[in-house]
């Protein structure tokens, strides 16, 4: 133990004793840190620089400088080389300032090496071990290099803080005036106005149990268990609601869904089995590919997000508004919960890579990067880590704030293999 570590935990001890008992025994063994030097000096962990190692204060400041100019409460998260928070006490507008880590091991390592007790002794200042936040405050700053280096325990509120700084850029994605988004709908509005609003489903559906499926890998596990679910009487079978890209694998075993749910520009019919059964109801947006909508052999309906680039569409011809956050697997869970289902059971809903693979059924990078390629990750069933990209995080993120708004639904997730869902349980399905 250094005189520096010593000298911080003494602070700590005063100030947040249950902290200081845990700082004492996490570990530094495992990081890679070394000294790196330029203009300034910072320490580099597992390839992850603490901060700039050219101007750190300059940079620290273009972190405070995203704050609003009234604020005077700010949640920071990480701790990078301590910058952040010594700047943040010399304002003297703010009033309080609450620190949390991302990971306690990176946290003892710069304490073992740093001397922070200029912001350590700051009555503003709180730390806050462990944060079990699913609300992210209107006023926060999270440090770039702690979200790389965050441990397991902060691995959800990670994401939600990645989810949050990249939100403005995602949306930007879709606009209402993007012209191709308005040429597609231009070419499906006569289906619009022929094809029935998926709201009216709900006079024919009326199953308490839905199964609802993505093309995760671990659905491969569960073929035998939907045939059979499948074989059950119509009285008694759950209602099986799909994704587009799960058909061709749920076909190659012979299974029917009884609802496909179909909403990316991106998908055409060679994402889809040559023989579609009849009996397949067809749920789509109309920013699909009109081949798919045309081609469809059974009923069709046709729904909108909530997304604001539907909101003049729908003023001439509304239709069900269904939640949707990037993932098609939203708005099946979605339609589930319109159709009163009391409990909802995800298959192949797995947000990663779990078996070094993307999709059940489809060959490695046929939809998207290959799974080796993979540079982020979730934690899993199992409490491991296993390989995703910063898309699927984002899209489990949003689902797991969705189920925390529908208590009246039991949500259950049929593998431990896949990314961890909070809010849903798990249940074996053999």
């Amino acid at each position: 133990m250094t005189e520096l570590l010593n000298a911080n935990l003494e602070i700590i001890n005063q100030r947040w004793p249950i902290l200081a008992s845990a700082l004492k025994c996490a570990s530094i063994e495992h990081l890679d840190a070394n000294l790196v030097t330029g203009h300034n000096q910072t320490i580099s962990v597992n390839g992850i620089q603490l901060s700039s190692r050219y101007d750190r204060i300059a940079e620290a400041q273009l972190f405070i400088n995203q704050l609003p100019l009234d604020c005077t409460h700010v949640t920071v998260y990480g701790v990078g080389m301590g910058d952040v928070t010594s700047l943040l006490i010399d304002d003297k507008k703010m009033k309080k300032i609450d620190v949390c880590p991302l990971n306690l091991n990176l946290f003892k390592l710069l304490l073992s090496y740093t001397d922070q007790a200029e912001w350590l002794i700051d009555n503003r200042i709180s730390i806050v071990e462990l944060s079990k936040q699913a609300h992210i405050p209107d006023s926060y700053i999270a440090i770039t290099s702690d979200l790389h280096l965050a441990d397991n325990e902060n691995a959800r509120l990670r994401d939600l803080l990645v989810l949050e700084n990249n939100r403005e850029y995602a949306n930007k994605r879709h606009q209402a005036d993007d012209p191709k988004l308005i040429a597609r709908f231009n070419e499906n509005r006569k289906y619009l106005v022929k094809d029935p609003d998926a709201a009216t489903l709900r006079l024919t559906h009326t199953q308490h149990h839905t199964l609802v499926i993505g093309s995760g890998p671990t659905l491969e596990n569960h073929y035998d268990y939907l045939i059979a679910q499948r074989a059950l009487p119509i009285g008694q079978r759950p209602l099986m609601i799909a994704v587009d890209t799960a058909l061709k694998a749920l076909s190659s075993q012979s299974i029917t869904p009884d609802i496909l749910v179909c909403i990316d520009q991106q998908i055409t019919l060679s994402y889809l089995p040559e023989n579609i059964p009849q009996s397949v109801t067809l749920i789509y947006f109309p920013r699909i590919h009109p081949s798919i909508i045309d081609h469809w052999p059974g009923p069709r309906f046709n729904a909108y997000s909530k997304g604001a680039i539907y909101d003049t569409l729908d003023a001439e011809l509304p239709k069900l508004r269904l939640f949707t956050s990037g993932s098609v697997i939203h708005p099946a869970i979605d339609f589930a919960a319109y159709l009163n289902s009391c409990e909802i059971t995800l298959f192949g809903c797995d947000f990663s890579y779990p078996y070094n693979k993307t999709h059940a059924f489809w060959k490695d990078s046929s939809l998207g990067i290959k799974a080796e390629n993979a540079k982020h990750w979730v934690i899993n069933g199992h409490g491991e880590r296993v390989a995703t990209d910063l898309n699927f995080r984002a899209y489990l993120r949003s689902l797991e704030h969705y189920i925390r708004f529908k208590p009246q639904i039991k949500f259950y997730q049929s593998s431990l293999d896949g990314a961890r869902i909070h809010g849903a349980q798990y249940r074996e399905c053999k």
